[in-house]
This record gives C-alpha cells, sequence and structure tokens, in this order.
C-alpha cells in the first residue's frame, strides 16, 4: 500500500502498516485533493462488498484469502480459509492468485479478504479514550446520536448504547435508528457478534476501548475473513492494521 512517505497501490510488495488510524486518515485525504482523495468509509467498503457479490464480480462465491504472513499484496491463497503462508503462495497475475480479486482476475480489486485489516473512516461516538488516536477526523465527545449528528463527508460515526456499550448492544442500537441502512453492516450480518455475516464471515461491531470499525480480516483469520468481515479496533499504529485510499472522479 506505500512506504514510511508516500502511499502507493503496488502488488507483490509489503503493505503500509505500523500507522495509527488518525495518520492512515491524514496522508489518505493529502494524496490527491484534486480527486478528494479520503481514508475509505463503511459505505464505500459495502459499495465495493456488494458489487464482488454481484453477478458483476463473483457471483456469489467468496474470493480466496490473502494469507501471506508476510503482508505481501495481490497475494492469492488459493481458497477462502487457505492457512497462512510466508512470502507468497499464488501471485496476483496467475490463475489462482486472481481469485482473490474482487472479479476473479487481474483486473479486480485485491486485499479485501485477509492480509492485513482495513482501516475505514468510521466509529462509534462513545467518547472512549481510543478515540484519540483519530485526532484527525474523530469526535471525542460523547454523543449516543452521532451517527444522526457528527458524521461528515469524509468520515461516519453511529450510535452506541450508553447504558451497557458492547458490541452486541451497539449493533442492536444502530439497528434500531433511522439511519441504520447502506453500508453492508445490517444488510449482510445478523448480530454485532460472531461468525454471524454473510459467508460465515466476522461481525465485530465496535464498542469501548475498540471505537473505530476495520473490514476484511487479516491473514490467518480463516473463513471469517472476507468482504463482509468487520470488526472494532482501538486505532494504534499496529502490525496488523493497513489502509485504503479512496479517489472521486
Amino acid at each position: 500500500m506505500g512506504s514510511n512517505s508516500t502511499v502507493k497501490a503496488v502488488p507483490g510488495v509489503q503493505n503500509w502498516r505500523n500507522i495509527t488510524i488518525g495518520d492512515s486518515y491524514t496522508r489518505s485525504y493529502n494524496y490527491d485533493r484534486a480527486k478528494e482523495s479520503h481514508l475509505m468509509k463503511n459505505s464505500e467498503w459495502g459499495a465495493v462488498a456488494y458489487l464482488t457479490h454481484s453477478q458483476y464480480g463473483r457471483n456469489g462465491h467468496e474470493i480466496d484469502i490473502n494469507n501471506s504472513s508476510s503482508y505481501i499484496t495481490g497475494n492469492g491463497g488459493g481458497s477462502s480459509n487457505a492457512s497462512a503462508v510466508s512470502g507468497v503462495a499464488n501471485a496476483y497475475n496467475t490463475i489462482t492468485g486472481a481469485k482473490a480479486s474482487s472479479t476473479g482476475n487481474i483486473y479486480g480489486i485485491y486485499d479485501l479478504s485477509g492480509g492485513s485489516w482495513e482501516y475505514v473512516a468510521s466509529y462509534v461516538s462513545d467518547g472512549s479514550s481510543g478515540l484519540s488516536q483519530g485526532n484527525s477526523f474523530a469526535n471525542a465527545t460523547t454523543n449516543p446520536n452521532g451517527y444522526k449528528t457528527l458524521s461528515t463527508k469524509y468520515a461516519t460515526v453511529y450510535p452506541y448504547n450508553s447504558s451497557n456499550d458492547t458490541n452486541k448492544n451497539n449493533y442492536t442500537e444502530y439497528k434500531n435508528t433511522e439511519y441504520g441502512y447502506g453500508d453492508a453492516i445490517l444488510e449482510t450480518s445478523r448480530e454485532g457478534d460472531g461468525l454471524t455475516s454473510w459467508l460465515k464471515d466476522c461481525s465485530g461491531f465496535p464498542h469501548t476501548s475498540l471505537p473505530f470499525f476495520v473490514r476484511g480480516g487479516d491473514y490467518n483469520f480463516g473463513i471469517g475473513a472476507g468482504i463482509f468481515c468487520f470488526s472494532g479496533t482501538d486505532g494504534n499504529s499496529g502490525s496488523s492494521g493497513s489502509f485504503r485510499v479512496v479517489l472521486s472522479f
């Protein structure tokens, strides 16, 4: 995905990790202002997931996981739950490797399942200390109705259960709001915990010390990884979190 200074989209290299979600947002925003570059949001990930799942993508067939423990971009594991390998199992431009793309060929989008978790500019407004990691875009003020009031063009805010801030309760809180659909969370999952998303992908709604959304799963997440996988993270700089830039034309 990049280096310590420049964002790139390159196959066959280690992706950019060890970066906070706030820095990911800033790097993405500054990448190309003429094309309104920004850190991907849940709604945009959802749009890609729907297209991948449709007849114009994989037609209901789950994409193969990127099972590279070396975090090599474009790698294909050969199945949706392949065990982790060091380096590359199948390169992006091979027949097997291309099955890890959104279209099943080299012209699709890679690394949507596995590789590393991907930050998205989406969070719950529970006022937790973890929100400080997203200080470039996250509002740290406690606000149970955040989804209705605090979302911006480049970041989406979600409500939480102020009485009991857990993943299941926050999922239910979101489900009960009038704004609760459109980002491939409620439409593709049964609850905010477990392997309860479509294709048995993981569901882990953000809560307490894990207020930010991440998508896709990582290289060793097995069947739980995938285009409908979502979970929570503290947004800290770590070895398993990366990001994706969106351009608007």
